[in-house]
């Protein structure tokens, strides 16, 4: 694992992510922001969204807040229609771990795996980041280390990323914020699954979070088998 950049309380989490949510939603009621990401690049983003997957190997639909920062690191965190949270997921480096707080249980696989499991396509931390963003590093692909590691992107004549396509994965920008080519609406398709996400706030580089990606606390919960997890977290849901 790599050395973590952050460290705190995930009872500070909790509260951050709570304050986080009503913000969120009171954004929501509002006119979609005008977002430009800074031309400094993006490293991290934060917001609040609503996704809705499903496929042979996955099925998903439900609020969700997110947080990514490079290299690798990012949370997500979903809610039932209460605004309580059902789970969480932490990735950190090369590890990954769904974290279910009510149960005091969690399950750990690599990102790519954990991401996989519930949405049906694998994808790293920093590629969401990109999707999120709107940002892609070079021109009209992006290149990365490892096999199959081709991203093909489209872009309109404003120079906005809509389409994007990777392993038989494709995913296209059906909405952006008023401003810079930033998605609002994204749909992601691939053989077997499809799903849409819709991100309801955003915002660019963010001050750290110390304690969004403290996994030490886990040495006081029960660690379970993927096949357990997905048991706790229906019957949560």
């Amino acid at each position: 694992m790599k050395d973590r950049p952050e460290a705190g309380s995930p009872a500070r989490g909790l509260a951050a992510g709570a304050l986080f949510i009503a913000l969120a939603l009171a954004s929501c009621a509002k006119r979609p922001p005008v977002l430009i990401p800074p031309a400094t690049g993006v490293e991290a983003v934060a917001g609040f969204g609503s996704a809705s997957f499903r496929g042979e190997e996955a099925e998903v639909k439900g609020k969700f807040a997110f947080l990514f920062r490079k290299p690798g690191w990012g949370r997500v965190e979903a809610f039932d229609p209460l605004g309580r949270t059902i789970y969480y997921m932490i990735f950190a480096g090369d590890d990954a771990y769904l974290v279910i707080p009510r149960k005091k249980v969690y399950a750990q696989d690599r990102p790519e795996a954990m991401i996989g499991r519930f949405l049906g396509f694998s994808l790293r931390p920093d590629e969401i980041l990109e999707i999120l963003g709107g940002q892609w590093a070079g021109g009209g692909v992006q290149r990365e280390p490892g096999p199959g590691s081709l991203w093909t992107l489209a872009r309109d004549g404003s120079g906005r990323v809509v389409r994007g396509g990777k392993d038989g994965l494709v995913f296209e920008v059906r909405e952006f914020f008023p401003g810079a080519g930033v998605p609002r609406a994204i749909l992601f398709s691939r053989p077997g699954t499809s799903g849409r996400m819709k991100v309801l706030s955003l915002q660019f580089n963010p001050p750290p979070r110390p304690e969004a990606f403290e996994t030490s606390f886990l040495k006081t919960f029960t660690r379970r088998s993927w096949e357990e997890i997905q048991e706790i977290v229906r019957d949560e849901s």
